[in-house]
């Protein structure tokens, strides 16, 4: 069996018509029929990871080609008598991968080839993921066989190509490392061809899509915020229960305080608390004290002699958020965030802690928002 390509396919068929005419117009008997002769093109698109090579009418017509196993380009077959079937199979090997029928009323013939783990698939889709983790490793299968893996949390956004036959669907879970608990399910078909899973998961658990309210004021800005309240590695300790976040907005250049612009209550338990932030001069910026729960008073304690823990009033810290950039407030926006507390030094004698606010992860990317 040979390989012909496009500018030798009409000298091909020529040679053949002008030799069957002279082999069989000789003999008795009928004539061979040159109708009969037949060239077919043959395409190949995918990938495969390892050495493949094609079988037409046990012979090796074609096979991929050096160290990345690239797939042959288009390439022309004369078709003859018997089986009209394509054959691929690993590389020196006998045992079949994959058969695909020719159909001889067809000279055109498209295959997709898309070798994974010792099968080869018609086709293969990317599936993004646009996930984040505090700290916790994560384990993806598809098919029940482990697929990805992510051992360290944080981010995870490497696509996975998902190999697939016509109308197939696959299982994909997820679930958190070395355990059995699924913490998403996807059902894998054509149709999900660079979607994207997202989620953000964390001690609390895992949110999926979360609805952000409407602004009041378009020109204000709506916050909903977890509040994370334990600080790690530092001088104070919390002291339990919900607090109430006091916002004040401080002057750029002046460091001149505002009275209190407005307060919320804040759950400790991982519930999200919701505050739209009113419109602020470009001069300005929002900071905010932690108080007990419906009192004047700190919600932290020293863990050492030597400070106390004092109200900041708004003179300490500052209120972030990265919205395409650094920024203290974007009109119109709508940010969904986890904030918590870091220490300040500060006081006459530098022996005052200050509770401070800071913008510690937004969720905005890595969930779906729902309107």
């Amino acid at each position: 069996m040979k390989i012909y390509n496009n500018r030798n396919r009409r000298f091909l068929i020529g040679v053949l018509t002008t030799l069957a005419t002279l082999i069989f117009g000789c003999q008795k008997g009928e004539l061979y029929d040159v109708s009969e002769l037949q060239v077919v093109e043959i395409t190949f698109k995918g990938s495969s990871a390892i050495a493949l090579e094609f079988v037409y009418n046990g012979k090796v017509v074609d096979s991929t080609r050096g160290p990345l196993h690239s797939i042959p380009s288009t390439f022309e077959m004369l078709v003859t008598e018997g089986e009209q079937k394509l054959h691929v199979r690993e590389k020196g090997k006998t045992e079949i991968l994959k058969t695909y029928d020719i159909d001889l009323k067809e000279y055109t013939h498209e295959f997709g080839i898309f070798y994974e783990d010792g099968k080869i698939y018609d086709t293969g889709i990317t599936y993004n993921l646009m996930i984040y983790t505090a700290d916790i490793g994560l384990d993806f299968y598809l098919d029940d066989k482990l697929l990805y893996q992510n051992p360290y949390g944080g981010s995870t956004t490497s696509p996975l190509s998902i190999a697939l036959n016509k109308g197939q669907e696959r299982k994909l879970t997820v679930t958190r490392k070395g355990e059995q608990e699924v913490l998403v399910s996807r059902t894998i078909s054509q149709a999900e061809a660079d979607k994207t899973l997202k989620f953000y998961l964390d001690k609390y658990g895992l949110i999926e899509r979360m609805k952000l309210p409407p602004l009041k004021d378009p020109k204000g800005m709506a916050v909903m915020l977890r509040f994370l309240p334990d600080v790690e590695f530092g001088q104070t300790s919390f002291l339990g229960g919900d607090v109430d976040l006091v916002f004040y907005t401080r002057d750029k250049a002046t460091e001149e305080v505002s009275d209190p612009k407005l307060q919320i209550t804040a759950p400790t338990d991982g519930s999200f608390a919701t505050v739209e932030l009113p419109p602020i001069d470009d001069s300005k910026f929002y900071t905010f004290d932690i108080l007990k729960k419906g009192t004047n008073q700190v919600a932290y304690k020293s863990t050492s002699e030597y400070y106390t823990v004092s109200p900041g009033l708004g003179k300490y810290g500052i209120f972030h958020f990265l919205t395409g950039g650094f920024s203290f407030f974007t009109p119109g926006d709508r940010v969904i965030c986890i904030v918590s507390p870091t220490e300040e030094m500060g006081g006459a004698n530098f022996d005052q802690i200050f509770m401070t606010p800071q913008t510690k992860f937004q969720l905005n990317d890595w969930i779906e928002l729902l309107e």
